[in-house]
């Protein structure tokens, strides 16, 4: 088949693996170079809110844990605006305060939101309209 976005679409992504910020710029600088709007004070203030401080905006992103990524990566979601959500198993590497934190912004989105988890406990604190399971290779509506 074929999809395309339509023309108001914003799509955010957040993949499993992370790979967003894994090179050798200083994490203030790459985030930069994703939303090249916002000023370094405006990133800088955005990043604490993910429990990301001065010293790790100043470091290479590379040099970021899996979990750090990982806020990093949503913060950049927010500060793009997306309005199309793809998140990969995106409780991975996080502390519970944290996934506590994605589990509430996730509910009171309002933008469309395609969720890969494993995690039950978020799918029970997410509400959403439609849920898909795929098991044994099959793919069923359940529940919402």
């Amino acid at each position: 088949g074929h999809a395309a976005l339509g023309s108001g679409v914003l799509l955010g992504e957040v993949d499993q693996a992370r790979k967003l910020f894994h090179g050798p710029e200083v994490l203030l600088d790459a985030f930069r170079s994703a939303v090249p709007d916002l000023e370094p004070a405006e990133i800088r203030t955005l990043l604490a809110k993910f429990a990301l401080k001065a010293d790790h905006v100043t470091r290479p992103a590379s040099t970021l844990s899996p979990g750090e990524r990982t806020r990093a990566a949503l913060a950049l979601l927010q500060g793009r605006g997306v309005n199309l959500l793809v998140l990969d198993e995106p409780t991975n590497h996080l502390d519970l305060p944290a996934i506590e934190q994605l589990e509430s912004a996730l509910d009171a989105y309002e933008g469309t939101l395609l969720l890969v988890t494993h995690d039950r406990r978020m799918l029970n604190a997410v509400s959403v309209t439609r849920r898909l399971e795929v098991t044994n290779g099959k793919v069923t509506e359940a529940p919402a």
